[in-house]
This record gives structure tokens, sequence and C-alpha cells, in this order.
């Protein structure tokens, strides 16, 4: 179900050109030691920017090695087929989140879409273009493509991207979003590589995500400057 690699159109194994192991290290060391440089920072804009330019240089590489249309695939056919059981992971993972906030933070439910249903409606619009695409570009796409470079497989693959996705949470400064994010990870992995289609893990990731913003999780997943109606809400700083 879950073969090493992926394949061409005429069912040759993916070419798995890339470079030696002291790249590999230096993006390891940049993931690692990045988030928490990150995390001391007061400026949201550049946090939130630097997916983009980590985005960019996944993108880059990816094409650059002439592997951009096997790993950036959107596969609707493979969408298509992964929907019934997104779906339900989807309606899974909101009650888990609604479960979490009525645990740590009863008061913050559904805060969002009370205090300010336009910013709501902002999040389920723009949220998947500009958060989730860049995010699976980098941790689905070029991971996956560095795992078979390194004829890495499944399983050790799945944890590696879970981790990483996880681990760049800390910039947000709880273990609570690491765990959160590497549990979500895990998901967000086997949708891509079991279905080899960028649009079905973006559309999982969207989903989700919309649903920590929508239930009240958020204050685990973004620090950045909002509106006076939800600061008084949701009991964030403006």
């Amino acid at each position: 179900m879950f073969e090493h690699g992926f394949r061409n159109s005429d069912g040759s194994r993916t070419a798995k050109p890339g470079p030696g192991k002291a790249l590999l290290v230096l993006e390891l060391l940049v993931i690692v030691a990045g988030p928490i440089a990150l995390t001391g920072l007061s400026a949201q804009l550049l946090r939130f920017s630097t997916i983009f330019l980590v985005a960019g240089y996944c993108f880059w590489r990816l094409k650059a090695n002439g592997v951009e249309m096997i790993y950036l695939a959107i596969n609707w056919e493979g969408c298509t087929r992964a929907l019934p059981g997104l779906l339900a992971r989807w309606l899974l993972g909101t009650g888990a989140i609604a479960l979490i906030v009525l645990l740590v933070s009863p008061d913050r439910l559904f805060c969002i879409p009370r205090a300010d249903p336009l910013a709501m409606a902002a999040i389920v619009v723009f949220y998947g273009l500009v958060s989730v695409l860049p995010q699976e570009i980098a941790f689905r796409a070029y991971v996956s493509w560095r795992m078979d470079t390194f004829n890495v497989p499944y399983v050790p693959a799945l944890l590696v991207s879970a981790t990483l996705f996880g681990w760049v949470h800390i910039i947000f400064g709880t273990w609570l979003s690491v765990f959160l994010a590497a549990v979500a990870g895990l998901s967000f992995y086997r949708t891509y590589r079991k279905y080899r289609s960028l649009a079905a893990v973006w559309l999982e990731h969207t989903l989700i995500g919309v649903s920590v913003f929508a239930i009240g999780l958020d204050n685990y997943f973004y620090l950045g400057p909002t509106s006076p109606a939800l600061a008084i809400t949701c009991g964030v700083a403006t």
C-alpha cells in the first residue's frame, strides 16, 4: 500500500538525484535551530514569511532536480479517492480539538466566530493558500523527495516528516503545539504518500487548520496581531 518511492508515468522508479549528506545535515540544522531563533522574535511577519522562504527553497530544489511534477503532483483522482477517509479524520480531529479546548480553556470555545465573523471568513478563504500550501511543499513534498534520495523506508520517513513538522511549531512557545502538530503530521504524510496527491493533503491540512481556528485552539498556532474584538473575547493581545 505504501510503496517506497514514487513512480514516473511510464512505471519506472522516480529518479533520485540529490546532493550528499552534507547538505542534508545543513538543512536539518536550519530546521532545528531556525525555530529556536524565531521563537524570541516579536515580529510575526518575519516568522510568517519564513515558511515562504523555506517553501521557495524546497520548490527550487525539486524543480532543479526535475522531480517537481512528481512530488508536487496535484492528482485530483488521488484526492477523490482520499476524500472518504480524509473527511472521517477531519471529523475525528475536530472532535479532539473541541475536547482539548473544553479541557484547557473552555472560555475560548468558538471565540473567533463569536467575536469577529469576518476574520473567521478570511481564515476560511485564505488560510489554505497562504499557510497550508507552503507547509505542504516543504514538509510533505520536499521531505518525501529527500527521504527517497536516501532510500529511507516509509515508516522512518513518516516519523521524520511528522517530527520535523511538529518541531517547527515550537515557535509558538509550547510543547503542546509541537505535539499536536506532530500527531497531525503523521496523518498528513500518510495521506500524501498513500494517494500521491498534493491536493489531498492540502485539503486535509486546511480543514483541520480551519477547525483549530474556529473552535478555539488558535492560541497554540498563532501569535500575531489581532482585532480589539478578538482581544476582548479570546483574551489575546492586540
